[in-house]
């Protein structure tokens, strides 16, 4: 964005301003761990540290006769990666070797720029790797004095005091708990307030648990990670955690402890442990299954942050970061303008109550696509992502397996949309909502229980639109329709006070309840501590 300053020649310092309205803040990227000499000179050789990094994936299409015979139903699907993207689509600039005064010859405001924290580069140049709160205060020179230092000579007006000034982190793996060191440690050190800085957080596999090896017995574990320290992994033990993220003893290590605000991070969490790269095949086989391969998924979310399951694996062909999944789920979080929270209420299981001897649990799956993505953007499904929600049976109803408390509402998920990626000439923003429940059944027996074979109790897609076709009204419709149905658009009750949808789940003789989609505007400045935003976090991963 220009303001009223000069129009040609030499930029001046009113020539643009930074676009915190619509939270175009400029992005760093920081990478995660790299264990050896080997790994850390691939990184220093990569002028993005991995952030460039492509993906080709396989679609199905329509029947191809290449030879005039033969059909095929595939075709590559090209993803040139999240900070191209960007660049592409978000009309950010890269600030490498003077995309800063590139852009701004161009008229593109300099604000709306992309940078590189190459913490490792020190690390190769001097041959003497350094610690992980060396690694923060790279990233703190970068934010608090590079950055702001080369935006204003680009021209760039950042307000009194440099007041409009803030950056959006996006990490992946270690480079979230780089992130968390500089917000929770170095800049409350100073006297700086972290939200001063940064406007989001987003983190993508980060361990803000620790890495923990299920498949490796625990004082083997402490010996490997703790004590000989192999591949430096002691980094990622609960001690050295608390140390540099400067946690008391008794507080979560996914707690922020106040220092920033959880309704500011976005987490995203990988499922797919099977495709993590093959060269840290004894990693994936010590962190065992419920992981991405390296970091378990109950430890890669922020206490309190947003977060969206995508089955990728941590790093390589199939990983998190060069994933459509994960940009489609950062650009909606940090660029989006309506927040939609999804609970199933007033659930009812209509199947028989077992026998005395048989305990009956349950597997509860939920998948959220958007048209046009082609991909999940949010899916918790045992086979083969390992993360139903699970819960036992009290009667009609669902209990929790911990606290064995009934269950009524089941929260789903929280999503971002953002009405500017509705495709051209269309006037509805389409949805497909995915349920499936499972029911198991053990009987108990002498020497060993005997679990019958799952059988689906309520399997149903819903499609969600959300628009309105007249272009001379305002008015916001919601509609739906089963799919399983050959029934036209239904219109969805909707609460003005409240913002909700009601949806009934469609009628099954097993299962019963109501969809409560409930709609809040998003936008750069997110919910207030007095908001009545629900944080979904910590029922759905602890059951």
């Amino acid at each position: 964005m220009r303001s009223d300053g000069q129009k040609g020649g030499r930029p001046n310092m009113a020539d643009f301003l930074v676009e915190g309205k619509t939270g175009h803040y400029p992005i760093v990227y920081v990478r995660g761990f790299t264990p050896n000499k080997g790994s850390r000179e691939d990184a220093f050789y990569d002028a993005y540290y991995g952030f460039a990094e492509t993906s080709v994936e396989k679609r199905q299409t329509l029947p191809r006769h290449e030879d005039g015979v033969t059909p095929w139903y595939q075709e590559p699907e090209l993803f040139e990666g999240q900070l191209i993207r960007f660049l592409k689509e978000e009309g950010y600039a890269d600030a490498t070797n003077g995309g800063l005064a590139l852009a701004t010859r161009n008229k593109d405001n300099p604000a709306r720029s992309l940078f590189i924290s190459r913490f490792y580069d020190t690390d190769v140049l001097s041959g003497n790797p350094r610690d992980i709160i060396d690694h923060a205060a790279d990233l703190q020179k970068l934010v608090c004095e590079k950055i702001p230092k080369q935006l204003k000579e680009a021209g760039v007006n950042l307000g009194t005091d440099d007041k409009d000034y803030r950056v959006i982190l996006i990490a992946h793996s270690m480079g979230g708990l780089v992130a968390r060191c500089f917000l929770q440690n170095l800049l409350p050190h100073a006297g700086q307030d972290p939200e001063r800085w940064v406007h989001r957080l987003v983190t993508i596999a980060t361990p803000h648990r620790g890495i923990e090896l299920d498949a490796v017995p625990d004082a083997l574990e402490e010996v490997l990670m703790g004590g000989l320290n192999a591949l430096d992994s002691a980094i990622f033990r609960p001690r050295r955690m608390r140390d540099y993220l400067k946690l008391p003893a008794d507080t979560d290590l996914a707690d922020l402890n106040g220092k920033f605000a959880p309704e500011k991070c976005f987490c995203l969490i990988g499922s797919d442990h099977e495709n993590y790269s093959v060269a840290f095949g004894v990693a994936r086989r010590g962190v065992g299954t419920h992981s991405d391969g390296l970091v378990k998924q109950s430890n890669a979310y922020i206490k309190g942050a947003y977060f969206a399951n995508v089955h990728r694996a941590h790093s390589g062909r199939r990983g998190i970061v060069n994933s459509f999944e994960s940009y489609q789920n950062i650009r909606r979080f940090l660029f989006g303008d309506t927040k939609v929270s999804l609970t199933m209420e007033d659930v009812k299981l209509k199947t028989p109550v077992p026998p005395h001897n048989i305990t009956a649990f349950y597997d509860v799956e939920f998948s959220l696509s958007v048209r046009g993505t082609g991909v999940f953007l949010h899916q918790r499904r045992q086979n083969p992502c390992e993360n139903a929600m699970r819960y036992e049976r009290t009667g009609d109803e669902f209990c929790s397996p911990k606290t064995k408390e009934t269950v009524s509402i089941i929260p789903l998920h929280t999503a971002f949309m953002d009405t500017r990626l509705q495709r051209r000439g269309e006037s509805w923003s389409h949805f497909s909502l995915g349920f499936r429940i499972s029911e198991h059944q053990v009987r108990d027996g002498f020497l060993w229980d005997h679990e019958y074979p799952e059988r689906t109790i309520y399997s149903e897609t819903l499609e969600v639109r959300v628009g309105n076709e007249d272009a001379t009204s305002d008015a916001i419709l919601v509609e739906y329709r089963w799919l399983s149905d050959n029934k036209p658009w239904q219109p969805a009750t909707i609460d003005v006070k409240d913002g909700r949808s009601a949806i009934p789940l469609r009628d099954a003789q097993t299962f019963g309840g109501t969809l409560q989609i409930r709609y809040e505007p998003w936008g750069a400045n997110p919910a207030s501590e007095d908001s009545t935003d629900t944080n979904f976090i910590a029922a759905i991963l602890n059951g």
